[in-house]
């Protein structure tokens, strides 16, 4: 390369040294940014296939089932709900669940919107998105939450399965 921009010097004068110059120091930053894509390239069926698992949540949630999300989780994965309270294992976001649903947010409807898939390798990928609940009573008003969500999905045994997922509600 830096024979190439002597080159360039000597035939195209200064000008052409500062634009290899420049190529020069740029080659290096789009290799690497071609890498940390490069599993989303390789099958871009992943980014679909982690909206639709976002899809899979959202009407499990609507459905009341508590034990399908469960099932999208990894068994010691964490979901971290907009009020606050930490969900660890499958077994304790299933009876978070039920317990939310229990309580305030009896009867609420999930709407959300995947805003980017990020496919970091071939085993680790990151949705996220803006989510909005309906439904939600206190003190006899009815609300509507909206927030955003992170969630980081692992690749195991060939699918995808929720290792995190943070809930995060608008201020």
């Amino acid at each position: 390369m830096i024979l190439k921009m002597h080159r360039l010097r000597r035939h195209g004068g200064r000008r052409m040294g500062i634009l290899g110059l420049i190529l020069f120091l740029l080659i290096p930053l789009s290799a690497k940014a071609v890498t940390t894509t490069e599993a989303g390239r390789k099958n871009p069926d992943n980014r679909e296939l982690l909206a639709k698992a976002v899809e899979g949540l959202v009407s499990a949630w609507n459905a009341n089932d508590a034990e399908t999300i469960a099932r999208l989780f990894l068994p010691n994965a964490v979901l971290i709900m907009p009020t606050g309270n930490i969900a660890r294992s499958r077994s304790g976001i299933r009876a978070r669940l039920l317990d939310e649903w229990r309580g305030k947010l009896k009867d609420t409807t999930l709407i959300h919107s995947v805003e980017d898939v990020a496919v970091l390798d071939s085993d680790t990928a990151v949705v996220k998105g803006k989510y909005r609940l309906n439904g939600v009573k206190i003190l006899g008003f009815e609300k509507a939450p909206e927030g955003s969500f992170v969630i980081r999905h692992k690749k195991q045994q060939g699918r995808w399965m929720i290792a995190k997922a943070e809930l995060l509600r608008d201020s």
